[in-house]
């Protein structure tokens, strides 16, 4: 199962059609997650998870948890605001923190474990030095949930068009090799 975290407040956003790009003729099951839609708070490292299994916000991120633990695929997908992942997305990310105590303090490994982890993300503008936030968010992931694969796509200057270059294209289709 793929699990897609849409950090955009727009559905079909720009860096939703690239994730669609990516995922078209796949014949694996697909959730999306829209982050806009949920209750999720941020971590506020009240230490709960350092000591016990979970996290002692009562939110939609159990619910969350629970599709990441069946999903062979993450991908986050989330446009640049201000050289950083959208605020929803990074409610989300924050809230893996109980993945890290649970791994790294509790010892207890049963953490989610992703064959593929992807960055999608798209940015207005053509400074591509504004992915470095989103990028070392990735590096983290990457740390925590060792993805047998690990992948990007960033898009600069997306308002312009055609959204996708053909270096892009090519790039995407790279990817969707590598993900199999």
């Amino acid at each position: 199962m793929i699990v897609i975290i849409n950090g955009s407040p727009n559905k079909k956003s720009k860096t939703m059609s690239v994730t669609n790009k990516l995922l078209e003729h796949t014949s694996e099951s697909i959730t999306t997650i829209n982050t806009y839609d949920v209750n999720v708070q941020s971590c506020d490292d009240c230490q709960y998870c350092n000591y016990k299994i979970g996290c002692s916000k009562k939110d939609d991120m159990n619910d969350i948890c629970e599709k990441l633990y069946e999903a062979d695929t993450l991908i986050l997908s989330a446009p640049i605001y201000f050289g950083g992942l959208s605020d929803k997305i990074m409610s989300i990310i924050n809230r893996f923190q109980r993945f890290y105590s649970q791994k790294y303090i509790l010892k207890e490994g049963s953490i989610p474990h992703f064959k593929n982890l992807i960055l999608i993300s798209t940015q207005s503008s053509d400074k591509t030095r504004m992915f470095n936030g989103a990028k070392e968010t990735l590096n983290i992931l990457d740390i925590l949930f060792k993805p047998t694969y690990l992948g990007q796509i960033l898009i600069p200057s997306s308002d312009q068009t055609p959204l996708l270059s053909e270096e892009d294209i090519q790039n995407i289709n790279v990817i969707k090799k590598k993900m199999k």
